[in-house]
C-alpha cells in the first residue's frame, strides 16, 4: 500500500469539504457537485428534484457532452434509477448497472455502466430529490466509504435548501403584511 497516497487522501477530502463550506450560497451546489464528481472520478454528477410522477435534473456537472444531453431532463419516475434507490431496490452504489437485475432493462443502462446515489433529505424530514454521480464505464470501487461522501455533500446542499426556504418564507410572510398601495 502506497503510504503517501493513503496519507493525502484524507487531507484531500478535508480540503473538499471545507472548499464546500466556504463556498457562496449560489455556488454551494456547483462546489458539491464538482467535488462528487472529482473525488469520484466520475463522468457526471447531477442534483435532481422528485414528485409523485417525474424526477427533474436540475444541476449537472462534468463531461460536456453528457451535462448538453441531461442538464434540465424531466424523466417518469419509473425510468430512473434514482426512484429504484430511493425504493430501496437497489444500493446507493451499484459498481456496474449491467450487473443489477432491477436495472438491466432500462434504457439508460446501455450508456450508464455506474451509479451512485443518496436521496436530499430536507430538515423537515422530506426528500427533496436526490444527489447522484454516473459513468460510463464500471466503477468496481464504488462502496459505503463513496456513499458516506455523497451523503455528507447531499447534507450540506440540503441545509442550503433548507436555509433557502426559510429565506422565501420570511420574505413571503413579511411583504403578505403590507397593504397595496392605491
Amino acid at each position: 500500500m502506497n503510504r503517501e497516497a493513503t496519507e493525502r487522501e484524507p487531507t484531500e477530502y478535508a480540503e473538499l469539504i471545507n472548499k464546500l463550506e466556504a463556498a457562496q450560497e449560489s455556488d454551494v451546489v456547483e462546489q458539491a457537485l464538482a467535488a462528487a464528481q472529482q473525488h469520484l472520478n466520475m463522468d457526471a454528477s447531477y442534483l435532481t428534484t422528485i414528485d409523485s410522477r417525474h424526477q427533474t435534473i436540475h444541476a449537472m456537472v462534468g463531461e460536456a457532452d453528457t451535462v448538453a444531453r441531461y442538464q434540465g431532463t424531466v424523466f417518469p419516475l419509473e425510468q430512473t434509477y434514482c426512484m429504484r434507490m430511493l425504493n430501496g431496490e437497489i444500493p446507493n452504489a451499484v459498481p456496474d448497472t449491467r450487473e443489477e437485475p432491477a436495472l438491466r432493462e432500462l434504457p439508460v443502462t446501455n450508456e450508464i455502466h455506474a451509479y451512485i446515489g443518496v436521496p436530499v433529505k430536507l430538515a423537515d424530514g422530506s426528500v427533496h430529490g436526490t444527489f447522484c454521480c454516473v459513468s460510463h464505464e464500471p466503477r468496481g470501487e464504488l462502496g459505503a466509504e463513496e456513499v458516506r461522501f455523497m451523503q455528507i455533500l447531499a447534507a450540506i446542499v440540503a441545509t442550503r435548501v433548507d436555509r433557502v426556504r426559510g429565506d422565501l418564507a420570511r420574505l413571503t410572510e413579511r411583504f403578505s403584511g403590507r397593504q397595496p398601495s392605491a
